[in-house]
């Protein structure tokens, strides 16, 4: 046994031991598997290096091969040489456990509980460790680790006795190379306690790489970025920051996500949830900065508005790569990349990119062909986001209740998930119908390209859904109802429609003079041929370009 004085020392104080068993051998797929190099660490570091992170706890290596032993002594960890006898595939985890906890009482130390472990699990967490060790007791002898997804807690906890688990649930066989116990109660008993518990462990905590395939599957969960995104979505503000960053996580793969909301601005986490993200919400900065610290991020995405020098300077201490988007504020001028698509700004710094050439479109108006000219005008849609917070939605069919000539147009008006006014809408909408329009109310939109591909044009506010009706070559009416919407320029610059400013008293009468104007092809077909010019769908790629590229770029220059 490789046991000196010091590591004795080290140990004196330690009730919990993790013994992880490596052999030196061969699998019949992988060459010495337990040493080959994922990342250029062998497979053994990553549940080494996990279980000596965890406080209370000694870690002892047990192994056959003084390859490992060399290599674990190096690490500072106590190792434990093996008897040929002990290191069989048929080799119950008890006797391993026995041999090693009688080595350990010869050097006069004792544990109260164990965990066994082999390497095979790179991505068990530290907490889950933990959490095996918390469900030791009086009560509970053994614990085995299980697959959260296909067994339940409870039902395995009903379970008499092991033979029972091993024959009723054959995925249990492959987690027998983990199992946690009370020392003693396995040293009087020679066996485990017939009372078995079972502790949840994910699919990615009991990945084992079996092949080369799986090795080049490790490797690339184990090269994640964590990714925080701070987003906010509520009466105010609308949902656009939750679609825009929605549409950059879909289009960034194979990353470590967490989605983190303001708990008094957590409008749209639903959209979150229906993409499989995991959230968490905050009510102060305390429990926010928790966050970071807990999840230790390595790029953070900031969809908040304008952010303060402040809370920037504070991320950058976290030595976190911060990227921003729409932000005009001061904390700007402390990120790393800004996206700045709706505003233009000539004294742009240096990691700022402004412009609709970085407009994140999302996927569905990706995949839709541009339209072509209609030769009858059949269809106008009304989007005002997914709140308009003053109704502009009702505002905008009353003007258009003054149309005769648009008794004839299908008129769709799409209701946003945050829209508190249905029932006015619905309203004017009946009442509007029994004069002979023929107007739709449409909630609860999943695809919301599916609406716009076959209209003759859009009445939407001026943020970020104007750059998804242009790219699929559709002209617009687009209405800045709040200060912040009237820095977007793209319609007015582009030419591809009208633009009004909402907020004005003569604006009424300047949206029923744009929708006349609306009326005539040649008007449409101008839009339609600057439309055409525009090269929106290729924004998202750019943008998440840029991100991969510079983060690696300044991972390189620090490290």
């Amino acid at each position: 046994m490789y046991l000196s004085l010091g590591m004795i020392l080290r140990i004196m104080n330690k009730e919990n031991l993790i013994l992880i068993i490596a052999r030196g051998g061969s699998t019949k797929n992988i060459s010495k598997q337990n040493l080959r190099l994922v990342n250029g660490k062998p497979l053994l570091y990553y549940v080494l290096n996990t279980s000596k992170s965890c406080k209370n706890c000694h870690t002892v290596v047990s192994t056959d091969s003084d390859e490992i032993a060399e290599y674990v002594k190096f690490f500072g960890v106590t190792v434990i040489k093996r008897s040929k006898t002990l290191t069989k595939d048929e080799t119950s985890l008890e006797k391993i456990g026995i041999d090693t906890l009688n080595q350990l009482k010869s050097n006069k130390k004792n544990f109260k509980k164990c965990l066994i472990i082999h390497p095979h699990f790179p991505l068990i967490k530290k907490s889950t460790i933990q959490k095996f060790f918390k469900l030791i007791n009086n009560n509970t002898k053994v614990v085995f680790g299980y697959e959260f997804d296909k067994y339940t807690k409870e039902n395995f906890a009903k379970l008499q006795n092991k033979n029972q688990v091993l024959q009723e649930h054959k995925q249990i066989v492959k987690l027998k190379k983990i199992v946690c116990f009370d020392c003693r109660q396995l040293l009087e008993n020679k066996k485990f306690n017939e009372k078995i518990y079972g502790m949840p462990l994910t699919q990615e905590e009991i990945f084992s790489p079996n092949n080369y395939h799986d090795f080049a599957t490790l490797e690339n969960v184990l090269n994640r970025k964590k990714i925080i995104v701070r987003v906010d979505g509520d009466i105010n503000i609308g949902l656009g920051h939750v679609y825009n960053m929605l549409t950059v996580l879909n289009n960034i793969r194979n990353e470590d996500i967490l989605i983190v909301m303001n708990q008094k601005k957590s409008l749209g986490k639903q959209k979150f949830f229906e993409h499989l993200y995991n959230v968490k919400f905050f009510s102060n900065n305390q429990e926010f900065w928790s966050i970071i610290k807990k999840f230790k991020p390595d790029i953070i995405f900031n969809d908040i508005l304008s952010t303060e020098k402040t809370y920037v300077k504070k991320l950058k201490e976290f030595n976190l790569f911060v990227v921003n988007f729409e932000d005009l504020g001061e904390g700007r001028k402390f990120a790393d990349l800004v996206f700045n698509p709706i505003f233009e700004n000539k004294n742009k710094l240096n990691h700022e990119y402004y412009g609709s050439e970085y407009a994140c479109v999302r996927d569905e108006f990706r995949v839709f062909s541009r339209i072509k000219q209609k030769k009858k005008f059949s269809k106008i849609v009304i989007t005002l986001g997914g709140v308009d917070k003053k109704n502009n939605s009702h505002r905008i069919l009353s003007i258009i209740n003054k149309f005769k000539l648009l008794k004839n147009i299908r008129i769709e008006i799409i209701l946003g998930l945050g829209f508190k006014h249905k029932e006015k809408i619905q309203k004017i909408s009946r009442e509007m119908n029994n004069r002979g329009f023929d107007i739709h109310v449409v909630e609860k939109v999943e695809l919301l390209s599916k609406h716009m591909i076959d209209c003759d044009y859009v009445i939407t506010s001026n943020g970020r859904t104007v750059f998804e009706v242009a790219s699929l070559g559709i002209p617009l009416i687009s209405l800045s109802v709040n200060k912040r919407e009237r820095q977007h320029n793209f319609v007015e610059n582009n030419k591809v429609g009208y633009h009004i400013d909402f907020t004005q008293k003569e604006s009424d009468l300047v949206l029923k003079k744009c929708i006349k104007q609306m009326e005539k092809m040649e008007n449409r077909k101008r839009f339609i041929s600057n439309l055409q010019k525009q090269n929106l769908r290729k924004g998202i790629d750019k943008v998440t370009s840029i991100i991969l590229t510079e983060y690696e770029s300044k991972k390189l220059f620090v490290g």
